[in-house]
């Protein structure tokens, strides 16, 4: 454990003060960008859907002659080829290709997923695609990594733009419904390239806003006109580090997770008699758990990645931040 002790410097005037900064919100103040994200507004209703029952109906009645001869395929026929499923799928391939064209998608997709539940006693999201809607209703025995690679297999050829009449003849040219779940065509190429290129841009956001809330509040450290009286305990939360057999050549390579951070984070309690607060404890923990907090705390505030910078970059120069850092090393040093 450490023990610090801070004297307190004019209180009352810096209360005032950073009230009064609080208030301006000016662009000259920090403050303003610790203001919270406000809720998103609520997405608008959909517009309600005029029920065609009949055709409803009539999606119930195709699906349940899919089911019918998937039953009668199982039954009927000895050769059980690949051929004969593939030819099946193609059956369930164009039957979902018949729900997302309809009018009443919505309606029949509904009813289907109620049937389901029904019958298998288990939920079914619903946001299923249609075709792992309609694969689960038709291919009642088979298991779920299977309905799931019929699924897959129907979503891939649908991205493809391949006609219903040429789904058995894309398997057959695929090897089969497990070679198409394997493969990655080209569009799935430039997805992947898409989606890494959107992880790297969110991961460097992420770092670059992080960093900038460790930038305001060691800037702010130098403004601040108030100081707190705290002579606790200050609990040091970082764990040891474990004995390692040094390198050769004399070097050791650093771990933030047994690096003390650089800064003290308090834990207080509001008296509600005073509106005061009192300290209870202060924490001081390993450089990587301060970046996850550093981090959490960006990601929840309003301002913007280039409004935080503007703010942080303009406090920095104000007080000239640079040359406060190089007189403080240079005082540590002597």
């Amino acid at each position: 454990m450490e023990t610090m002790t801070v004297n307190s410097v004019n209180s009352a005037n810096a209360a005032s003060s950073t009230a009064a900064i609080m208030a301006a919100g000016g662009a000259g103040s920090p403050f303003h960008v610790f203001r919270p994200k406000t809720a998103a507004a609520k997405a608008a209703e959909a517009k309600p859907v005029v029920i065609t029952s009949k055709s409803v109906k009539a999606a119930l009645e195709a699906a349940d002659a899919l089911l019918a001869d998937y039953t009668k395929l199982k039954v009927e026929v000895l050769d059980r080829s690949d051929r004969a499923l593939w030819e099946m799928l193609e059956k369930t391939y164009g039957f979902s290709s018949q729900i997302d064209s309809s009018t009443t998608k919505r309606e029949a997709r509904t009813e289907l997923i109620k049937k389901i539940q029904q019958r298998d006693q288990q939920t079914m999201a619903s946001n299923s695609s249609t075709e792992a809607v309609v694969v689960r209703y038709v291919f009642t025995d088979q298991s779920r990594q299977s309905r799931n690679n019929y699924t897959i297999a129907m979503e891939k050829a649908r991205s493809l733009g391949i006609p219903v009449d040429k789904f058995a003849d894309f398997l057959t040219e695929h090897g089969g419904v497990g070679k198409v779940v394997e493969k990655i065509f080209d569009y799935e190429e430039d997805e992947q390239a898409v989606a890494q290129e959107l992880a790297d841009a969110l991961k460097a956001e992420k770092t670059a806003r992080t960093e900038l809330v460790g930038r305001l509040y060691s800037a702010m450290a130098h403004t601040v006109e108030s100081q707190i009286s705290y002579s606790g305990e200050v609990s040091n939360w970082v764990p040891e580090k474990p004995k390692t057999k040094a390198k050769t050549d004399g070097t050791e390579k650093v771990d933030p997770k047994f690096e003390k951070g650089n800064f003290v984070f308090f834990v207080t309690v509001k008296n509600p008699e005073t509106g005061k607060f009192r300290v209870v404890q202060g924490n001081v923990f390993d450089k990587a758990y301060e970046q996850q907090l550093l981090a959490s705390i960006a990601e929840r505030m309003e301002a913007t990645t280039d409004q935080l910078s503007t703010v942080v970059q303009g406090l920095e120069q104000s007080i000239g931040f640079g040359d406060m850092v190089t007189a403080e090393q240079e005082a540590v040093a002597a």
